[in-house]
């Protein structure tokens, strides 16, 4: 028993043993990769990449820079890349230990460090290929500016007419940028090239400036020597002929703003030959605006003629239109009030129109007269003109509204008197079919209802004599007649209808009358409550009766005689 223990705790260790050694075997593994990576990082290429240096002129900024990115390379060396060996070295010896969380931990260092030598290589890189570039720009720019410089030099030279007194201060800048291309030439021999970066680049900008100028200026001069000038006689001599045509144009103030003008235009070359285009271009905005101005006062002018022209027949109409109903319903008002009851307020508005379409009328004449003469502001006859078109039309309207009321009073009391008339004919009628009816007699509420109503019309027809007719209330008195007229009628209706049908019932049930003694006592009591011309109690009693023996049958008499 103690043979086999023994030898079980031997197996149980050898198996130990040999996993220790696999996994020892596998950890040999990731310091393996670990040497092959410190060899692809020592071959980063730290040497040519600042070779690209070593092409430029190394002294001033740029020797300062070759100089720190060669100390950079031996400080990664030394701190990052040297202790990688050394990290690597220990991994093995934790591994023959058997230690491999202390070989892992080592091998992670060991990655650390490479990671930032790789990251320094990769931020050198960077740094120095933005040197070269910049190296590469300015020189770029310089020879841009010396393109320029010697094509404005040419072309201020050449065409000396386009730029008038603004050519010598030209020059003069241009000249200036010579000793500028020269200060940069210094600066790149000094290798300072960041300070001939800016300097390079403040000189094109002042380089582009002054081409713009170029491109400016001889517009500005068209501008002030030609355009505008053109524009002051075009806009003189046609204000002339706009006169000459019957336009007042004195509140424009033609000759007095544009001698004004002339005087600040004065003032816009000097400022180009100074070289001072932001004034000059304020200057000559400020003009073109004041043209403006008086452009769009002169065109209003023009549109207004336009406009008076198309607006004054149409006003002269509408004023004729005033006149004319006003006379009518002056002549119409008095026999108006003698037959019908109006408004006072309504004839006051009436002699208060009559004053309003005088006072409007001789405006219009002085108006006419102001366009007969020589001299005619549009702009104010056509504000007249608009004054009184919308007064005469807001006239109108009223006016209008008053002649229709004063039409829809005949109107209103004719109708009253024909539904007065239907209300006579249709009372007849029905009270005719009552009589007619196979009612044992008319119900006493139905005479007393027509005689009602007769008086009603008897007095209402009364009041068709009466002058002056306050329409509104016969209207209001016709209206109820209507209503008792329509009630009356269709009582009646709803009795004839129910006396048909309560003969009905009990024509029919008499056939039950023999062998149903109970139909036979209720189609008496039916018939006691027809003659006394209880209809609806007459049918209640018949159709119990009837649906007591033949169900069914009350629904299809009532269709019969309702269809």
């Amino acid at each position: 028993m103690v043979l086999y223990t023994i030898l079980a705790i031997i197996v149980i260790i050898l198996i130990v043993i040999g996993i220790m050694f696999y996994l020892r075997s596998n950890k040999r593994k990731i310091v393996e990769e670990a040497e092959e990576r410190k060899l692809k990082v020592q071959r980063l290429p730290f040497e040519e990449n600042l070779e690209k240096l070593s092409n430029l002129n190394l002294k001033g900024e740029t020797r300062t820079k070759y100089d720190a990115f060669k100390q950079d390379t031996l400080d990664y060396t030394n701190n990052y890349l040297a202790p990688v060996e050394e990290k690597i070295h220990d991994a093995e010896i934790q591994l023959d230990k058997f230690q491999f969380s202390g070989a892992q931990s080592d091998i992670d260092d060991a990655h650390d460090l490479m990671d930032r030598y790789e990251e320094g290589y990769r931020a050198q890189v960077e740094e120095v290929d933005e040197i070269v570039a910049l190296h590469k720009e300015n020189e770029e720019v310089f020879e841009k500016c010396k393109t320029d410089y010697r094509e404005m030099k040419r072309d201020v030279l050449a065409n000396r007419h386009q730029f008038g007194e603004a050519a010598a201060p030209l020059e003069k800048r241009i000249e200036s940028f010579e000793p500028e291309l020269e200060q940069y030439t210094t600066l790149k021999e000094e290798g300072n090239y960041v300070q001939a970066h800016n300097h390079i680049m403040g000189l094109n900008q002042s380089i582009n400036e002054i081409k713009d100028y170029m491109d400016e200026i001889p517009e500005l001069i068209r501008e002030a020597q030609k355009e505008l000038p053109g524009q002051f006689q075009d806009l003189k001599y046609g204000c002339r002929d706009l006169k000459v045509n019957g336009y007042d144009l004195d509140h424009v103030k033609i000759d007095g703003t544009l001698q004004s003008l002339k005087t600040e235009l004065n003032f816009v070359e000097p400022m180009i030959s100074r070289l001072e285009l932001d004034n000059a271009n304020d200057k000559l905005e400020q003009i073109n605006n004041k043209l403006d101005e008086m452009y769009d006062l002169i065109e209003h002018e023009v549109k207004a003629k336009n406009e008076v022209e198309e607006t004054k027949e149409q006003i002269t109409d509408e004023l004729f239109k005033a006149r004319e109903m006003n006379y009518t319903l002056r002549t119409e008002i008095d026999y108006i009030r003698e037959n019908y009851f109006i408004n006072e307020s309504d004839v006051h508005s009436i002699r208060q129109h009559e004053n309003e379409i005088q006072n409007l009328v001789a405006v219009y004449d002085d108006i006419l007269k102001e366009m007969a003469k020589s001299a005619v502001r549009y702009s104010e006859v056509k504000d007249n003109l608009e004054y009184l078109d919308d007064h005469v039309k807001v006239i109108n309207e009223k006016q209008e509204t008053l002649q229709n009321h004063l039409i829809q009073l005949r109107e209103d009391e004719a109708d009253a008197e024909d539904n007065l008339l239907r209300v006579q004919s249709k009372k007849e009628e029905v009270y005719r079919r009552l009589l007619a009816s196979n009612l044992p007699s008319v119900p006493e509420r139905f005479i007393i209802m027509k005689n009602e109503i007769d008086h009603e019309v008897r007095a209402t027809n009364d009041q068709f004599s009466e002058r002056p007719i306050h329409v509104k209330q016969l209207k209001d008195k016709v209206s109820k007649i209507v209503i008792q007229m329509n009630t009356f009628e269709e009582e009646a209706n709803d009795v004839l209808v129910n006396a048909v049908y309560a003969e009905r019932l009990i024509q029919y049930g008499n056939r039950y009358r023999k062998d149903h003694n109970n139909v036979d006592k209720s189609l008496n009591e039916a018939e006691r409550l027809f003659k006394n011309n209880r209809y609806k109690r007459s049918i209640e009693i018949s159709e119990q009766a009837l649906e007591s023996v033949e169900p069914g049958i009350t629904k299809y008499i009532e269709d019969e005689v309702t269809k």
